[in-house]
């Protein structure tokens, strides 16, 4: 009996050892298609597998127990090999709704990428219609190959268009120059460009979420926990998800702004640069010298002959440098207005078809063109005033002219804009409102800027314009039924940079100067300006300057 006890025992911890040496069962087989895309996909010098999305599907395999197996070939046959059941999964496909009828897709992407055109440095390629008559490189059976034909129909031109099965093929195209021009995803064509001599150009269209795909309602488990990670993985800012893309991208990758851009950006930054630079720095400086002089007076008062000698040089000194940017303002005012300008000029004869028809697309785009162009002007326009002024150096031009005509002009001007949001526009203009001596285009500039800030912060409701003559002065009155102010916002409104909400000033590009540029041109004409408002209940501004002003040679200065 004791021996079969034994033999069972012995039987038990023999099949106990079995299973701790027997391997786990091996997990689902998944396999999965590569392609020559890095950083997205590809394969190194060791022949493995490599880039963003194989890190990715790696990490869940681990995570699902999933046994990967790679099976290289060039996107075309990835996609065949998908459709035929030959991979179960396809990685950097971009969603598409022709796409969607053989395959099936996640949900949340895993990258977000466009397609850009590359040439040779001096090719003369800037924008897509110096592609017409030229033979462009596309990767085959790809989205970007029917994106680009249907981008180069809708501006009528003609493109040579030739397929090839690779990214490096396309690149080599160009470069032994077989063809002018080749299209390529932004990971790729920054990560490899520079290799084959080839830089990016300014033409930049169709972006896109690019994901895993199945074939058509198969492995739709494979996708449903390819979602669950991704949504796990782009919460965590230290995932390896994350950690992928800084490998692959920091270095290579980045969003490429086009260089125009880049050098009005620069010029603008350097102008409010050096501007802020040497207001702060006069500023400064008289600050320092004043409290020199206060503190030491006591002391020195036998140095006072010495001390204003060194005043009268640092004052020189200061007018010197005001003269050197008083003329700095006036230059810059000419190189930043002329392009923008001719951006303005040669946007609206597109929007007007004077150069041939457009599509929806490129009517929207061109109207946010002109749309950005003209606030960015007004920006400019906006910061050389008040540098002016608060340099002393606007003038003011006094005429007599009529002043129902100019708030006539001004309600014509605005009403567009008011019927577009649905607005009652109103006006009462007194009978004896008639003509006026103080410099028209300011004046106009002031009741514009207060009628443009009451359409633009008035959802439903009017805007009114009042004006009457009361002891010789004009008395002007803009409301509105808007969003109101604060109390606390109506002590600050008039100084520059101060506006109502910032939230408020994103939405309608707001910069914070027009109402200070409005208190000081009423203070040169010898007028003032006031506001009340309550929260909900609307806003009225008051405007007050003297009918007939007193004039100087028929020109006022800004004194501070």
């Amino acid at each position: 009996m004791n021996r079969v006890g034994k033999l069972v025992r012995l039987f038990f911890i023999s099949v106990f050892f079995c299973c701790l040496l027997y391997p786990a069962a091996a997990g689902q087989k998944v396999r999965v298609g590569v392609y020559h895309n890095t950083p997205k996909v590809g394969i190194d010098e060791h022949g493995e597998p490599c880039g963003i999305f194989v890190d990715v599907i790696k990490y869940i395999a681990r995570a699902e127990n999933w046994d990967l197996e790679f099976v290289s070939g060039n996107w075309k046959e990835g996609l065949d090999r998908l459709e035929a059941g030959e991979i179960d999964l396809m990685p950097d496909v971009a969603y598409t709704a022709d796409r969607a009828k053989h395959f099936s897709f996640h949900e949340i992407p895993v990258l977000s990428s466009w397609f850009q055109v590359y040439a040779h440095p001096g090719s003369g390629i800037k924008t897509l219609l110096d592609l017409d008559g030229k033979k462009v490189v596309v990767l085959e059976s790809s989205v970007q190959q029917k994106s680009f034909e249907a981008l180069a129909r809708s501006f009528h031109i003609k493109i040579d268009l030739l397929g090839v099965p690779d990214y490096q093929t396309v690149f080599q195209k160009v470069k032994d120059r077989e063809a002018d021009a080749a299209v390529t995803n932004q990971f790729f064509g920054s990560m490899h460009a520079r290799k084959y001599g080839l830089e990016d150009t300014a033409i930049i269209f169709s972006p896109s979420a690019l994901h895993f795909a199945t074939a058509k309602r198969r492995n739709l488990n494979l996708l449903e926990k390819i979602d669950q990670h991704l949504k796990l993985l782009k919460e965590d800012p230290q995932s390896e998800y994350y950690q992928s893309l800084k490998l692959w991208t920091s270095d290579t990758v980045s969003f490429q702004i086009p260089r125009e851009i880049k050098i009005i950006a620069m010029v603008l930054l350097g102008l409010l640069f050096m501007s802020i630079l040497g207001s702060l720095m006069l500023k400064h400086q008289v600050n320092l010298r004043t409290a020199e002089l206060q503190q030491s007076h006591a002391e020195l008062e036998k140095r006072v002959l010495d001390r204003t000698a060194e005043l009268a040089a640092a004052m020189e000194r200061a007018e010197a440098a005001d003269r050197i940017k008083s003329a700095f303002l006036a230059s810059m005012s000419h190189e930043l207005r002329t392009p923008l300008n001719s951006i303005i000029g040669f946007t609206g004869i597109l929007l007007q078809g004077l150069a041939g028809p457009l599509n929806d697309e490129q009517r929207k785009q061109l109207g946010m063109v002109q749309k950005s162009s003209r606030h960015l002007l007004s920006l400019i326009n906006d910061v050389l005033d008040i540098s002016k002024i608060e340099a002393g150096q606007l003038e003011l031009a006094k005429t007599t002219f009529e002043l129902r005509s100019s708030l006539e002009k001004i309600l014509m001007l605005l009403n567009p804009m008011a019927k577009d949001k649905g607005l009652e526009l109103r006006s009462q203009i007194a009978d004896d409102v008639g003509e006026v001596t103080t410099d028209q285009r300011r004046l106009e500039q002031i009741i514009i800027n207060l009628m443009n800030n009451s359409v633009k912060f008035t959802e439903k409701g009017y805007v009114s314009l009042s004006c009457r003559l009361e002891a010789g002065n004009c008395l002007i009155e803009v409301s509105d039924s808007g969003i109101g102010m604060e109390e606390s916002a109506l002590k600050t409104i008039f100084e520059p940079f101060r506006q109502i909400d910032s939230g408020l000033a994103r939405k309608h590009e707001g910069t914070g100067l027009g109402l200070s540029i409005c208190r000081k041109l009423l203070e040169m004409m010898g007028g003032s300006i006031d506001v009340k408002s309550r929260p909900g209940q609307g806003s009225t501004f008051y405007v007050s300057f003297p009918v007939n002003e007193e004039s100087d040679n028929g020109k006022n200065t800004a004194d501070n």
